[in-house]
């Protein structure tokens, strides 16, 4: 239990350090983040492997399922996201549950990421996103929309700029209004370049 904050995290000390929680505790699953911080009393390893693979991808590295609930559920397209924008070339911070929005791009951008399964219901099919509370803290949302295999299946990109007071966003399955942000990953290159002018002023 030595590991402080100041350790260099190589990948062999990240999984060792994992892998003594799961012995010590007597775990069958990839120990959650709190589990982590609880036994080593500091955030260093839990944000160490969000860095690196964040916590679903290391699990699969190491061969540990991972306790399912609704947390790992949101945490899992966290991670998702996370994934694709590092694949975009941008430079992504994972934030801890403490902060009010998910991941921050090159230093300047906020994203909340919100997943929802379909609805189905009497007056129609529906993906709803739950907001929490007006005035957003982020500057984007990624909203995934999953399939009937929990597959990510539609992909919106939405300003907060154009949901300001917004405790819900709910998008239809056949008709939304808010179709025109299907895929709108340039939003976070126009997002980029104007933080960088700004910068240069």
């Amino acid at each position: 239990m030595g590991y402080t904050n100041g350790t260099q995290w190589t990948d062999e000390k990240i999984k060792e350090a994992t892998m003594e929680i799961v012995k010590n505790g007597n775990l069958d699953r990839m120990p959650s983040r709190s589990e982590i911080e609880d036994y080593y009393k500091n955030t260093a390893l839990s944000n160490a492997i969000s860095k690196r693979w964040g916590f679903y991808g290391l699990a699969e590295i190491l061969g540990l399922k991972i306790k399912q609930s609704e947390t790992y559920f949101g945490k899992k397209h966290e991670e998702i996201a996370m994934g694709k924008m590092i694949g975009m070339g941008f430079e992504v911070d994972r934030m801890s549950v403490k902060f009010p929005y998910d991941l921050f791009i090159n230093k300047s951008i906020k994203v909340d990421v919100k997943v929802s399964r379909l609805y189905k219901g009497p007056n129609g099919n529906f993906y709803t996103f739950n907001i929490e509370k007006p005035f957003a803290t982020c500057d984007i949302f990624i909203l995934l929309c999953l399939d009937d295999g929990n597959e990510i299946s539609r992909e919106y990109i939405i300003p907060s700029i154009f949901v300001p007071e917004n405790t819900q966003i709910s998008i239809g399955e056949i008709e939304s209004k808010y179709s025109r942000f299907l895929n709108r990953w340039d939003y976070f290159d126009i997002y980029d370049n104007f933080s960088k002018q700004l910068l240069m002023k």
